[in-house]
């Protein structure tokens, strides 16, 4: 069985739309076309893994929204075993996302990596770290 890629590495891969730079610690994604560096974030959700990449398989990131947010008891963003992480540009000139499951304490991507049509709210809203 092939290993599904992390999305951050699955970008990298996309060396036509894709290309790294490095800094002295850290290595950044730009998208070539629009020049801006990658911004990369997730959601938790309280749903069940099936139900997450079910609303993913769905190709419309609407569905994977009107999930249940974990959420803590403030209701500020909690953590779960289901995320879905995301790397969009501030510009919104794209838009990628790829569900994951963390599996004995490791965060483990259960879908290959895909591009949604490119919405800078809908990445924003659903991108907890933003």
């Amino acid at each position: 069985m092939t290993e599904i890629p992390a999305l951050s590495d699955w970008l990298k891969t996309q060396t036509d739309t894709f290309e790294t730079k490095k800094k002295l610690l850290f290595t950044s994604i730009i998208h070539k076309p629009s020049g801006e560096k990658v911004v990369e974030g997730y959601r938790y959700f309280t749903n069940s893994i099936d139900e997450v990449v079910a609303a993913f398989e769905s190709g419309d990131l609407a569905n994977v929204q009107a999930l249940d947010y974990a959420l803590d008891e403030d209701g500020d963003p909690d953590t779960t075993s289901v995320a879905l992480l995301l790397a969009y540009t501030k510009s919104g000139a794209f838009l990628a996302a790829q569900p994951e499951e963390y599996q004995d304490y490791v965060p483990t991507p259960v879908r290959e990596p895909r591009f949604f049509p490119a919405s800078l709210e809908l990445a924003e809203a659903l991108d907890q770290t933003s």
